[in-house]
């Protein structure tokens, strides 16, 4: 479950990055609905089931653009099978890692084999996120990666 790496506050913010939203975004409004948090969604092409449960939707073009959202605003931002499609891996969790309060986490999500572990990892850490932690028994069907945005270290923002 998901929602058991997440560390909800009164008014959290999340951004879901994802190349389908689908019931795990639905499971995360009613995770966040008794602290009053928000999930804003950064929609890449892909199938979308209608969800009215969005804060905001930024809608991406295509897998060489950024996703959405506003520097410094989000307590987690959750990847769904993005990272491995998109142009440039490296730039893009740069750009996320901008979008994260300090002390803050990623979540990628990837379908088994859909790219090395030790590849997102070593992305990660380029990136300047720490703390990074890989599970591949959380959610069926999917590896987990989670890492932390630490304040004051590599970019600093």
């Amino acid at each position: 479950m998901i929602t058991s790496l997440l560390h909800p506050t009164p008014h959290t913010k999340i951004m879901v990055v994802t190349s389908h939203l689908d019931s795990m975004t639905e499971e995360l409004g009613d995770f966040l609905a008794p602290y009053e948090g928000l999930i804003d969604g950064s929609l890449f092409p892909g199938d979308h089931q209608s969800l009215n449960i969005l804060h905001k939707t930024f809608t991406i073009k295509d897998y060489k653009s950024p996703a959405g959202g506003v520097p410094r605003d989000y307590a987690s931002v959750i990847v769904q099978d993005v990272l491995h499609l998109h142009e440039s891996p490296h730039k893009f969790l740069e750009l996320l890692y901008r979008i994260l309060l300090n002390a803050s986490e990623i979540i990628i999500l990837q379908k088994n084999g859909s790219m090395p572990i030790t590849e997102v990892e070593e992305l990660l850490d380029q990136a300047e996120f720490r703390a990074i932690n890989a599970m591949t028994d959380l959610i069926e069907g999917y590896e987990v990666i989670v890492a932390k945005k630490m304040h004051m270290w590599g970019n600093g923002l």
